[in-house]
């Protein structure tokens, strides 16, 4: 488990909230590797609280889908296999072909100009360590006209749960061309008013993006 220095740990405040937020970034940076163990006990000195706020922290991770608590055995960084990373992303094509498809023909001037600064920002971030953040918000923009809450909420879910393998491919500058091309792509074919062609390149940056965490292995 990896122990911050005093001054940080107290920044935190202690509360379950941030005390979440912290270890997320370590699960996501790959600090903490999948399969390791959150223990209560060493959290909980680690941050100088009692187990309460820790146990409530580890709620919020197992709710964001990057740990598993079981009941008498304690908490553990998510693992999953290739298999179960190609049903998840699997699962994204299915959701998030549907949320744009019918996003598309419901996008307003509104919509648009904030469409427009979230792919502007997340091809500013491209390849920097909070990648993912703006990769969502992109993502997200695209998807809000379609006015399907619960549905949006599942596709965060899913995602959160591939983030601590998705970070490496976002990060290789390899595929930071093909992936900011594939924005690109969607965000033309939206404009158009082209739904079934903004479905359809999207569901092809998000399969490609399935086979190169696969690749570079899970």
């Amino acid at each position: 488990m990896p122990v911050n220095d005093p001054a940080r740990t107290r920044r935190f405040a202690a509360t379950p909230d941030l005390i979440a937020d912290s270890l997320r970034d370590e699960i996501l940076r790959g600090v903490i590797e999948p399969g390791a163990p959150l223990r209560q006990e060493e959290l909980a000195e680690r941050f100088q609280v009692s187990r309460i706020p820790v146990r409530d922290a580890l709620l919020r991770l197992e709710s964001q889908g990057l740990v598993h608590v079981y009941p008498n055995r304690g908490a553990f960084v998510i693992s999953l296999s290739a298999d179960e990373v190609r049903e998840i992303y699997d699962m994204r094509i299915l959701l998030e072909g549907d949320l744009i498809e019918r996003a598309v023909p419901r996008m307003t001037a509104e919509d648009w100009r904030r469409i427009d600064a979230a792919h502007a920002a997340a091809t500013r971030t491209a390849g920097a360590p909070d990648w993912a953040e703006g990769d969502w918000a992109f993502h997200r923009a695209l998807y809000e006209p379609a006015g399907r809450a619960r549905q949006l909420e599942l596709v965060e879910l899913l995602r959160s749960t591939v983030a601590r393998y998705s970070a490496r491919y976002g990060a290789l500058p390899e595929h930071t061309a093909r992936w900011l091309a594939d924005h690109d792509a969607i965000v033309e074919a939206c404009r158009a008013r082209a739904a079934v062609a903004a479905r359809k390149r999207l569901e092809g940056h998000l399969a490609r993006a399935a086979d190169v965490v696969i690749e570079l292995g899970v």
